[in-house]
């Protein structure tokens, strides 16, 4: 038993992490019991079911239950573990894109409040921009901001897009003089991939701002305002967003409101 091919449970859990408790369990129901016993009863593992372990150890963490891996094992060809390495692929690859997206969310997130921690507020600036991915959802002419936002969330989710990603709205321009109840306007999400669109590049006025969902304007007045006085005039839409939302900020009429409206010189 001191053969250094020969493991203790111990031994093996540790190699494999699979808890004590479990290689017994395992052990018991013959998916994976140890090779020897010694003649103190206690389970002795080997090198060569290293790889066996592993296998129940990636298997489990995809979500495939104990009795489904023991008909594998039980039944284990050639032609079997093709099937099964097949199939599994393919929900990796999927759980990859998921996380994968699930990490350019976040980060789209952080990048978005870093700017706007770094900007004073009520500051309006001239920045020139380079296009910019996003994923745009049809025309609205609504008079519910809300229900046109609802209508995008369905549309990206028929086209099979993630629904965490960051909102914008297009404010199209026809719509600036906000006395006209019905607002033409386009919502996005900001990716990094598997954009439909771009945010034209060009000149922009950008303000940043605190107020609530659709209580914004204010702030587009005193950006016209800025706009008339700087000899500027309006040439493209304007894209609002709200880089610190509820993800980040308990009372909505504290949320940070970022506005972008295309301009060009007199």
């Amino acid at each position: 038993m001191k053969n250094i091919t020969y493991m203790t449970i111990k031994e093996f859990s540790r190699l494999t992490g699979i808890k004590r408790e479990n290689l017994r369990y395992y052990d018991q129901i013959g998916l994976l019991s140890p090779e020897c016993r010694g003649e103190n009863g206690y389970r002795y593992y080997t090198q060569r079911q290293l790889t066996s372990a592993y296998l129940i150890t990636s298997l489990r963490e995809l979500g495939i239950g104990i009795e489904e891996i023991k008909k594998y094992t039980d039944r284990r060809t050639p032609h079997e573990m093709f099937s099964l390495f097949k199939s599994q692929r393919e929900n990796i690859l999927k759980e990859m894109k998921k996380l994968q997206c699930t990490l350019e969310i976040m980060e789209l997130y952080v990048d978005m409040a870093e700017d706007a921690l770094n900007s004073e507020e009520n500051n309006i600036k001239i920045e020139y921009k380079e296009k910019e991915p996003i994923f745009l959802g049809p025309i609205f002419s609504t008079d519910d901001l809300d229900d046109s936002i609802i209508s995008f969330y369905d549309y990206a989710a028929e086209k099979g897009f993630d629904s965490g990603y960051p909102l914008g709205t297009i404010v199209y321009k026809e719509s600036f003089n906000f006395e006209n109840p019905l607002l033409v306007v386009q919502h996005y999400f900001k990716v990094k991939n598997d954009h439909n669109s771009y945010k034209p590049e060009g000149k922009y006025v950008v303000l940043y701002g605190r107020c609530g969902y659709g209580k914004s304007e204010k702030l587009y007045k005193k950006l016209f305002t800025f706009i008339e006085e700087n000899n500027l005039r309006v040439c493209g839409n304007a894209y609002e967003e709200y880089p610190l939302n509820e993800l980040s900020i308990k009372d909505e009429e504290k949320y940070c409101v970022k506005i972008e409206i295309m301009v060009e010189d007199v």
